[in-house]
């Protein structure tokens, strides 16, 4: 199916190219520096500067795919682990403390590429089946030279894994997801040294269904472009996907807390809820093309992604039980600056 969108690009890419936020837009981030942190002895004393490494395993979101509204993954522009100059990423943020930070990902991949790029192992189309692959892969990048010094310092790792099982809401079920993800984080807490693992929780893809009447071209483009099976004009199968969602998030929850209880000082797992309440239904109908890609009017454009870098940045300095769980990047919300004495939660 992702063949067919690609092609679909090649046609139709540059038709709208509005990616981009509306005014006023995400301001540039300009914390002040801080002074270079002591050496960490465990997780749960991280500072910015004491991360030496970005990764991120994930789907086509992690990938960067079409949010530049182009048939490629934008992984240099990506929340996770963007590298460009100028990309609003919690991988540049982090970059700001430690100029020596390794893993981000600079340019674009050819969709469905299983090679990642820097630390940036997603790949499109990829259920939570599918991070055993890519933590190998990673785990091998790892091995290599360029990144050998790194394995056994303080990383982040940032999972979003979910919207391609929530889309295959017929056969998935939340007992499925549970094992499934268990098993790799399992795999992770083996894999990884001294990392802390953000994990994102999902929100109610069935939204896109909705917004797609407010342009004749999207109208079109979901239902024949189907990259989502459960995404079509059936209530049933969309309260499904909905009821999914939820079940979804409370399992990743769950097994978070199981490793974050372990209370291993090297290594722990903490729930970023940022994008959790994300409402596309909510927002006016000429303001909604600037959220989802041109091309295939279901991905998050990169005015979306900053958003998601910019929420899960906040998150990481926000205590359990206070996180925020939405974003709205028509009304950006302020960048925050951590202080000499906060660490990552």
């Amino acid at each position: 199916m992702l063949v067919l969108v690609m092609t679909v690009g090649a046609l139709f890419s540059g038709a709208y190219a509005n990616f981009t936020c509306p005014p006023p837009g995400f301001s540039p981030f300009s914390c002040p520096p801080l002074p270079t942190p002591t050496q960490a002895k465990n997780v749960l004393q991280l500072h910015p500067g004491n991360i030496e490494a970005v990764m991120a395993l994930g789907d086509s979101i992690t990938a960067g795919f079409a949010m530049q509204d182009g048939p490629l993954e934008y992984r240099g522009t990506v929340y996770s682990t963007g590298g460009d100059d100028g990309a609003f990423s919690i991988g540049n943020f982090l970059a700001h403390y430690n100029p020596n930070l390794k893993g981000r990902a600079t340019g674009v991949t050819i969709p469905l590429t299983h090679e990642g790029k820097g630390l940036n192992f997603a790949v499109s189309g990829a259920r939570v089946r599918d991070l055993p692959g890519q933590i190998n892969r990673l785990a091998a990048k790892l091995n290599t030279s360029e990144y050998i010094g790194v394995k056994n310092k303080w990383k982040l790792l940032t999972v979003f894994i979910g919207a391609n099982d929530i889309c295959e809401c017929k056969s998935m079920t939340a007992a499925q997801f549970e094992t499934q993800l268990t098993a790799a984080m399992t795999q992770i807490h083996q894999t990884f040294p001294k990392t802390f693992v953000n994990i994102m929780t999902i929100f109610n893809i069935s939204g896109v269904w909705e917004v797609r009447k407010d342009r004749p071209y999207c109208e079109v483009a979901v239902p024949v472009l189907h990259e989502c099976s459960c995404l079509e004009n059936n209530k049933e199968n969309l309260q499904r996907m909905d009821n999914l969602a939820v079940a979804v998030n409370a399992v990743t929850r769950k097994v978070a807390k199981q490793f974050a209880d372990l209370q291993d000082a090297n290594f722990t797992v903490v729930v970023q809820p940022a994008i959790e309440d994300v409402a596309l239904t909510k927002y006016p109908a000429d303001m909604v093309q600037d959220l989802l890609s041109d091309l295939d009017c279901f991905h998050p454009s990169l005015c979306t992604d900053q958003g998601f870098a910019v929420g899960v940045w906040n998150n990481m300095f926000q205590p359990s039980g206070k996180k925020s769980n939405s974003i709205d990047p028509l009304n950006p919300a302020k960048i925050h600056c951590p202080s000499v004495t906060e660490f990552i939660q």
